[in-house]
């Protein structure tokens, strides 16, 4: 990282009168947003200026986090052209190919100079400069490192309690509060230092996992009932469909959590969750155990992610339909594995 660091340090745009603009992943989650803002806000105590850009509002389930408005900029057909006009160099942050970023694909690929930061063992930079930890637990913890050698070689101090807040969400995110298989030692290392520096850790676990609402208890409920086991109970699938949402009333991001509880069954080593989404895309999360390669299964489909959690889309198809494919993809992979 420090030799990263140092070259990513020395690519900084020397006029500061040109926008230094952070990409996240579209649907934001808890890493991705947490190190966009934390990289935001470290770049504006440096003097620049700089923006998360994204392709719609921070959603609810995330308003906890506090994040200034000042900081994000969202991207729409009217605004693009003027959001172009002030880039100067582009981050990758979560992610590292424009088209994970949904709306804002095209104005990080029109980025002159761009920097990927990663931590999915599926990542393929698209970049001049790129640092990919796929060990990482998350995000947030190589973004810290790099935040921390900055301070070292600036001597001002760039992650305050609000900067350590942000990475510390992106850690507890990512890392299931620290339960999942890629947690390390040094997550918790950097999470002590985190909390050293202000970070509330309780706070965060209660809104990133406990606290819910009728609608998402509701729409857990249909989608446990819908629930199918497939290959001797080593799959297990159920779908989100519209409908779903509308009888259930449930707030964007409510169906986050069923994936890892269909994953739990003692039988089940990878589990699906199949969202149908407005545009007529349907999205799939996966989570797995030993035996089955999230990551590697989800490049079947153009997806990707870690060995443990990962995800895909299907594009002109039923969700019955995709949800059969999968069944039938999954049934195969085990074959051969």
């Amino acid at each position: 990282m420090s030799e990263f660091s140092k070259r990513v340090f020395a690519y900084l745009p020397s006029e500061k009168e040109k926008e230094i603009q952070v990409f996240p992943h579209a649907r934001v989650d808890g890493d991705c947003i947490g190190t966009a803002v934390a990289l935001a806000a470290s770049l504006e105590k440096l003097g620049y200026t700089s923006r998360v850009i994204l392709e719609c509002e921070i959603p609810p389930r995330l308003s906890f986090m506090n994040i200034p408005s000042e900081l994000t900029t969202i991207v729409t057909p009217d605004t693009e052209e003027e959001i172009f006009a002030r880039q100067g160099l582009a981050f990758a942050v979560d992610c590292s190919e424009g088209s994970r970023m949904g709306a804002c694909e095209a104005l990080f690929e029109r980025a002159k100079k761009k920097v990927v930061v990663d931590h999915h063992v599926s990542a393929s930079p698209e970049a001049e400069l790129s640092y990919v930890d796929g060990k990482s637990a998350s995000c947030a913890e190589l973004m810290y490192m790099l935040l921390k050698e900055w301070e070292d070689s600036t001597g001002k101090a760039l992650v305050d309690q609000a900067v350590a807040d942000y990475l510390m969400v992106g850690i507890q995110s990512d890392s299931g509060k620290f339960s999942y298989e890629n947690t390390r030692a040094s997550s918790f290392r950097i999470a002590a230092e985190l909390m050293e520096r202000g970070a509330n850790v309780t706070d965060n676990a209660y809104h990133l996992f406990d606290e819910t609402c009728e609608g998402k208890v509701r729409l857990h409920g249909m989608a446990m009932a819908a629930m199918e086991l497939h290959c001797d109970g080593k799959v297990a699938i159920t779908k989100i469909t519209l409908d779903m949402m509308e009888k259930t009333n449930a707030p964007e991001g409510a169906a986050d959590g069923i994936v890892n509880v269909l994953r739990d069954i003692d039988t089940v080593i990878a589990a699906f969750v199949v969202r149908e989404n407005e545009n007529g895309e349907l999205r799939v999360n996966c989570r797995t155990k030993v035996g089955f390669d999230a990551a590697d299964f989800a490049q079947i489909f153009g997806g990707g992610g870690h060995h443990r959690a990962a995800g895909f889309s299907g594009k002109n198809t039923d969700i019955d339909s995709f949800v059969k494919r999968i069944i039938e993809e999954a049934a195969s992979y085990l074959e051969k594995t």
